[in-house]
C-alpha cells in the first residue's frame, strides 16, 4: 500500500451533515489529518464528492479554492465518501466528481475511482476545468457517464479571469473538435460545457456570440448555470431577466442549451459553493459516519494511493 494517510483498520473519513434544504444535503468530510472538504447529495439519490483539499484552479467566483490547494485526495478517500452516505440509507443512483478540486490535478485517484464506480454498477460523471488537456484527452477517452467541462466564457480575456489556472479556449476548443466528432452519437451525448452567467462578467451579447460560434460545431450541450452568492467573491449572479435572455440567445444560435435544476439553486448545491476547511461542524454536533476503509467488488481493502 503507498503514498496515503489512511492505513488498513484506520479512520478513512468522518461525515457530519452541514445543512439540509427540500432538494440538497450537504456533509462535511473530515479526513483522517483533518482536513475537511463537503460532499452533497443532490435529489437523494445523486452525490457530488470533493476529489481534492482545496483547488488550484482559483476561479474568483468560486469558494472551493479560495484558499488554494493543499492536496489531492486519496482514491480510499474518495471511495469513503460513497460508501459512508450509503451507509445513512441512501440509494445512490449515480455519482459526480464535481465537489471540491479540480479532477484532473489527481490523475490517479480519480480515474481509479472512476474503475471503482464502474465495477459497483455506480454510474460516475466529471465536472473539470479541461487541464492538463492531456488528462482531458484521456478522461474523454475513458469511460464514463458523462464529462462537464467548465468554460464559463466565449473571449479569451474573460476565461482567463474567470478561470485562470486552465487551458485557453484556444487549445481547449482545438482538442474537443478534435475528439468529440469522432465520438459515437451516444458517446457525444455524454459531453457538456457548463457556462456560469455572471453579471458584468460573462453576461454581454459579444461573448455569448464568441462563446456560441465555438460550441456549434461541436454538437454538445450546455448546462447555463445560475450563481450563488459565496463569502469569499464580490462577484454577483446575472439577474433572472438577464438569465433568460442568454438561455434564449444560446437556443436561438442553435445550441442544447439546459437551464439550473431546482437542486442547484439552492445555496448547498449551487456550482462553487463547497469549501474546503469550513470552519464549523455539522449542525447536529455529532458526526454521522465513521468510516473505514472501503473494499473493491470482492472485499478486498482498496489500495490507498493518491
Amino acid at each position: 500500500m503507498s503514498g496515503g494517510a489512511a492505513l488498513l483498520g484506520q479512520r478513512v473519513v468522518q461525515l457530519s451533515e452541514v445543512e439540509q434544504s427540500a432538494w440538497n444535503r450537504r456533509f462535511v468530510v473530515t479526513l483522517s489529518d483533518q482536513s475537511r472538504v463537503e460532499a452533497v447529495l443532490y435529489r437523494g439519490d445523486t452525490l457530488c464528492v470533493s476529489t481534492q483539499v482545496g483547488c488550484a484552479v482559483a476561479c474568483p467566483f468560486c469558494a472551493s479554492g479560495a484558499r488554494g490547494l493543499t492536496r489531492p485526495l486519496t482514491l480510499a478517500e474518495l471511495c469513503a465518501q460513497v460508501t459512508a452516505v450509503e451507509s445513512l440509507g441512501t440509494a445512490l443512483q449515480r455519482v459526480t466528481a464535481s465537489g471540491v478540486g479540480e479532477p484532473l490535478h489527481a490523475p490517479e485517484a480519480v480515474p481509479a475511482f472512476l474503475r471503482w464506480c464502474r465495477e459497483r454498477g455506480t454510474p460516475a460523471s466529471v465536472t473539470t476545468s479541461g487541464g492538463p488537456l492531456p488528462r482531458l484527452r484521456e478522461l474523454l477517452a475513458a469511460p464514463h457517464n458523462g464529462v462537464t467541462i467548465s468554460v464559463h466564457a466565449g473571449t479569451e480575456p474573460t476565461r482567463a479571469r474567470l478561470v485562470p489556472h486552465a487551458p485557453a479556449l484556444g487549445p481547449l476548443f482545438a482538442l474537443l473538435e478534435e475528439t468529440v466528432p469522432r465520438m459515437s452519437r451516444t458517446r457525444r451525448k455524454k459531453v457538456a460545457l457548463a457556462y456560469l452567467l455572471l453579471a458584468g462578467e460573462n453576461d454581454t451579447p459579444d461573448e455569448l456570440v464568441a462563446f456560441a460560434s465555438r460550441v456549434r460545431p461541436l454538437g454538445v450541450a450546455v448546462h447555463l448555470y445560475q450563481h450563488n452568492p459565496v463569502d469569499s467573491s464580490t462577484l454577483n449572479g446575472a439577474t433572472r431577466e438577464s438569465y433568460e435572455r442568454a438561455y434564449a440567445h444560446l437556443r436561438d444560435a442553435g445550441l442544447v442549451v439546459r437551464m439550473s435544476s431546482q437542486a442547484r439553486l439552492e445555496a448547498n448545491g449551487g456550482c462553487g459553493t463547497l469549501v474546503a476547511q469550513r470552519g464549523r461542524p455539522g449542525r447536529r454536533g455529532l458526526p454521522l459516519v465513521d468510516q473505514r476503509e472501503p473494499t473493491d467488488a470482492s472485499g478486498v481493502p482498496l489500495e490507498n494511493d493518491a
